[in-house]
């Protein structure tokens, strides 16, 4: 019997290459749940594999990285994504990417969606680095970014949080503001946000009681981002001789914060200083120039998957550990 191509399945589906294609590399956005399903029925009847997918099984081996990110949205992720593509090429590996959108049931799907089409190893950039689908990983064919698991079951690697905040906040001080406030998304159990959080309160010595923390609403209710607002404006028109700061967790909650502010005519750095983790680039075009923590996320992708690559090589097992990639202080005009 003559072995089955991918114009032979879209003709016994009805659908284009196209569709076959996307279906065989889990791009499931445009098309319909019946469509799915009936690629998945067709595929199991026939017995169809891809030829890289079979000549992979018979191997015993193969050259495809499951990718698992938790945001597709978040600017940091791009980045990563890149780092992990150029790599990738270089050494001949197929990248297959998911985005869980910060739902993890959809990331738990994926997850399997992805151990079913047999991938050599992963990078996971988690919605829950202490889900329970992790567990079943093992850190010989694994590598996590960005968050950071209570126990650590595989190599992550990560950015300075805790010391880069500590070392910002410190700068504010010296410029005498001595009324600070750290603005996040919810902590949570998020790595990144209690680390950062950490690194501010080492700096200002100020009490784990919330009263120099402003929470930004995720994906909240209307009213929970207008009592935000309200209370920004409430530290800034009650400062009297106080110099006020903000540091802000990220990129888009210091959008939030610097709209909040302008809402109610406020201006950095005469009526508050601010200065934020993480650098964008709509940030470099803002006059006066914003003091960030400048990440290279870049880096944090081409590192993952250089040691995911050593790992499915045998030159690299050794016990999980954390591989913190350095970031840079840049002051500018904000405070």
């Amino acid at each position: 019997m003559e072995k089955l191509t991918i114009s032979d399945i879209a003709a016994l589906a009805k659908v284009s290459t196209a569709t076959v294609s996307n279906y065989l590399n889990g791009n499931f956005n445009k098309m319909s749940i019946k469509t799915r399903r009936h690629l998945e029925e067709i595929i199991s009847q026939t017995n169809y594999r891809p030829n890289s997918t079979a000549r992979d099984l018979a191997k015993n081996e193969s050259k495809t990285i499951g990718v698992s990110i938790a945001d597709i949205t978040n600017p940091f992720t791009s980045a990563v994504l890149s780092g992990i593509s150029d790599f990738c090429s270089q050494y001949g590996y197929k990248v297959v990417f998911t985005n869980a959108d910060q739902d993890p049931e959809t990331e738990v799907n994926n997850i399997i969606r992805l151990r079913s089409e047999n991938v050599a190893g992963f990078i996971l950039d988690p919605v829950s680095p202490n889900g329970p689908i992790y567990k079943a990983f093992s850190n010989k064919s694994s590598v996590m970014v960005d968050l950071q698991a209570k126990q650590l079951k595989m190599d992550t690697i990560v950015t300075d949080n805790e010391k880069s905040v500590f070392e910002m906040t410190q700068k504010m001080i010296a410029k005498k503001y001595d009324d600070l406030y750290f603005v996040s998304w919810p902590l949570k159990d998020v790595s990144t946000r209690l680390q950062r959080y950490q690194g501010f309160l080492k700096a200002t010595n100020y009490k784990d009681d919330d009263s120099h923390l402003l929470i930004v609403p995720h994906h909240g209710k209307q009213e929970e981002y207008i009592a935000f607002n309200n209370r920004v404006k409430e530290i800034i028109e009650n400062k009297g001789s106080k110099k006020v700061g903000f540091f802000t967790m990220n990129g888009r909650v210091f959008l939030r914060l610097l709209q909040a502010a302008q809402q109610y005519g406020f201006a950095y750095p005469t009526d508050y200083g601010v200065a934020t983790y993480e650098e964008l680039d709509w940030m470099k075009v803002l006059n006066p120039g914003i003091s960030c923590i400048q990440q290279d996320s870049r880096k944090i992708g081409e590192q993952a998957a250089e040691l995911l690559n050593k790992k499915l090589t045998g030159k690299s097992i050794s016990e999980p550990k954390v591989t913190i990639i350095p970031t840079k202080l840049i002051i500018r005009e904000s405070f």
